[in-house]
């Protein structure tokens, strides 16, 4: 028995994820994205600092002194608390990476396991629209150098809704509450939020509307209609001019504008990006800026990040019929046990060998064997060559 939300990830899956790991460890390097390790376990302030629902689902455990620990529930904090810590006098922006595991219950981990591994990159000390096209610009070229041929990267802005929500003119409470029901994507208790609220028809209609806009040219267009305010259009400027730097990197008709985009996590103040694939309902990447997050660390300067949820994305792949190159797989050695100085001579070769006892009743191809007075080599698919062991040997050194 494991705890609720956890799960065993046998050889095969294991495997993929490692190449998938190692492949976007590659696209991060290529952008200057230098990878770090935090702690798995924080201190809960630290985690506290972001301000998000999310801490309310962490794991928490106590210290000898008594002091509350708690697993990460993301990734974004503890880099975001190593770069004020560790980089503060460093010249900006400072560019990270990672591969880790987060964790949060299975009532607050919003559909995914209650632990789960991502992948990401964060942007910090750059802001404007050409450091938010870098960061969706790398989104873009990992999922292309998966090997998807499908794929859907959506930017959208928490100005603009914001912005939305304040022309309603809510009690703090209800405006407080109407900002959740939007984040879990709630509309019927939004809905229901601002119908028995004293607001605006005219404002209330705005706001319907910009969560039906699609990712189109027409839904550019009505944004800019239902713009009130000059914080509203230069948020749909900033978006068009994101989308239009991507293009210049080379992903022309990737990226698109979603105006009913919100974020999940509070601390995202600028633009936010959610990326599809077939297959899989929930995003494979998420992300954001976040440019009042590291002032919680007393280093005020703004970032943006996203992380790749690394399961789904291998669902996605497998979805697609994409298979990243791997390892191949090891030789089984029937016999191997009782000859260690041809094993080892087969491993200098860069040959991966299972020993096995002589006895061994069955193995998979790629196999060597003894059947009577032959050793027998079977590569699989039907290539099967016989002859002495110094034969083999021989054809197993030139391979």
């Amino acid at each position: 028995m494991i705890p609720e939300g956890m799960r065993d990830v046998l050889p095969a899956e294991a495997a993929e994820l490692h190449a998938l790991e190692e492949l976007l460890r590659a696209r991060f390097v290529a952008y200057g994205y230098r990878e770090v390790r935090t702690p798995v376990i924080e201190f809960v302030e630290t985690l506290e600092a972001a301000a998000d629902d999310a801490i309310a689902g962490g794991y928490r455990a106590f210290d000898e002194q008594g002091r509350v620990l708690m697993l990460r529930t993301d990734m974004t904090v503890p880099v975001a608390r190593l770069a004020a810590t560790r980089f503060e006098d460093k010249p900006l922006p400072l560019r990270f990476s990672y591969v880790g595991s987060s964790f949060r219950t299975m009532t607050a981990s919003r559909a995914q396991n209650g632990e789960f591994l991502q992948a990401g990159c964060e942007l910090i000390g750059a802001g404007g629209p050409q450091a938010d096209a870098e960061v969706v610009a790398l989104v873009c070229d990992v999922l292309a150098a998966t090997g998807l041929k499908e794929y859907q990267v959506s930017i959208g802005t928490v100005a603009f809704h914001k912005a939305l929500m304040e022309s309603l003119r809510l009690p703090p409470d209800q405006a407080e509450a109407a900002l959740e029901a939007l984040a879990d994507r709630d509309y019927a208790l939004l809905e229901s939020i601002i119908g028995n609220a004293d607001v605006d028809e005219e404002a209330q209609r705005a706001l319907q509307k910009a969560l039906q806009l699609g990712g189109d040219d027409d839904a550019l267009t009505q944004a800019r209609k239902l713009a009130s305010s000059a914080g509203m259009e230069h948020a749909v400027d900033h978006l068009v001019r994101v989308r239009d730097l991507v293009e210049d990197y080379g992903f022309e008709g990737v990226v698109q504008l979603d105006f009913g985009l919100y974020p999940g996590l509070s601390y995202y103040t600028g633009l936010i990006l959610e990326a599809y694939a077939p297959g899989v309902g929930l995003p494979v990447v998420t992300g954001g800026r976040y440019d009042r997050l590291l002032g919680a660390f007393e280093f005020d300067v703004p970032g943006i990040g996203f992380a790749v949820a690394l399961d789904r994305l291998n669902v996605a792949l497998e979805e697609a019929r994409v298979a990243l190159p791997s390892r191949d797989r090891a030789l089984a050695f029937v016999g191997g046990l009782d000859d260690p100085a041809f094993v080892t001579e087969l491993r200098r070769h860069g040959w991966d060998v299972v020993a096995l006892p002589s006895d061994a009743a069955s193995a998979v191809a790629p196999k060597l064997y003894r059947d009577g007075g032959q050793w027998v080599l079977d590569r699989g698919g039907g290539q099967v060559l016989r002859g002495s062991l110094r034969d083999l040997r021989r054809a197993l050194r030139l391979s």
